[in-house]
């Protein structure tokens, strides 16, 4: 296998991620948020699985805080497993390891047998999918969310700002992230989520069930691909022939896919890459700042 491969494995087996962080650094992320940790015997409604990237990458670690303040803010009754929780092993399988993606579904099913709550939601659709539709195959069934779901549900408050609010401005795209998506076929909920935003929304050409992919999925995050065939750069194309100002998309995958390309082409003054959670966060801050 490329040595990459080969790297993201043994961090796996090690450390219990792809980045081969740490595992005591998984919530150092929520440092000085007050996020409630789930001990055992606990109980909350919403369990909020992160996921690794969230946890250990650096910009999406920023997605992660965006994200417990738009619960805090809508008073939601959830809770993190903090230092408990795994990696969902959704890496591994996809790269040919079934058995370490075995041997993490185990220690996921019991971790999550020792805390209760209603449901799962999780921002990380590669999470999402494996949750819903793989943990099921080991004999145990969760109702599982993805975070645009969950929030779609929320009686949030319009947060559409007044013309001098310091919230997001310009032309904004939304990317499709393959797992959300094609696989699951949530297409709406994060539309309707950035249309209480005050932006222009353009479509890409290649959209919802037609889109493209970031060229992060199936394991290819992990792998070297020639500078000249790369896709993320094929889908930064799509995203600047809209004009857009920003592309949003709900994928930590994603996110980083083009935040890449962004920054090989020399782009960063001209177009950036947020998840959905930090626009809105962005927003919900300068509504109040209006306030």
């Amino acid at each position: 296998m490329p040595k990459s491969v080969g790297d993201v494995m043994r961090n796996m087996e090690r450390q219990g991620n792809p980045w081969g962080m740490p595992p005591e650094d998984r919530i150092s992320w929520a440092e000085g948020l007050e996020v409630r940790e789930l001990m055992p015997g606990d109980e909350a409604d919403v369990l909020l699985f992160l996921g690794c990237a969230n946890a250990y990458d650096e910009r999406n670690k920023k997605v992660a805080q965006a994200i417990v303040r738009l619960l805090k803010d809508a008073e939601v009754d959830f809770g993190i497993l903090g230092l408990d929780e795994m990696c969902c092993g959704e890496t591994s399988r996809r790269l040919g390891h079934e058995y370490l993606f075995q041997m993490m579904v185990e220690g996921n099913m019991e971790t999550f047998g020792k805390v209760r709550f209603n449901r799962i939601v999780t921002a990380c659709p590669h999470c999402y999918n494996t949750l819903k539709n793989e943990y099921p195959q080991f004999g145990v069934q969760f109702q599982v969310q993805h975070l645009t779901e969950f929030l779609a549900e929320l009686p949030l408050e319009e947060t559409t700002l007044s013309p001098n609010g310091n919230g997001i401005n310009g032309r904004l795209s939304f990317h499709d992230p393959c797992y959300l998506g094609r696989y699951n076929q949530i297409y709406e909920q994060p539309r309707h989520l950035l249309s209480q935003v005050q932006v222009d929304l353009v479509e890409m050409s290649k959209k919802a069930e037609n889109s493209f992919c970031c060229g992060g999925g199936g394991g290819q995050m992990w792998m070297e691909t020639d500078a000249n065939t790369r896709i993320n750069h094929r889908r930064l194309d799509d995203a600047l022939e809209t004009g857009a100002d920003i592309v949003a998309t709900a994928c930590p995958y994603c996110l980083l896919m083009f935040d890449d390309a962004i920054r090989s082409k020399g782009l960063g003054d001209q177009i950036q890459v947020m998840d959905v959670a930090e626009v809105m966060a962005i927003q919900l801050e300068s509504r109040h700042d209006l306030k």
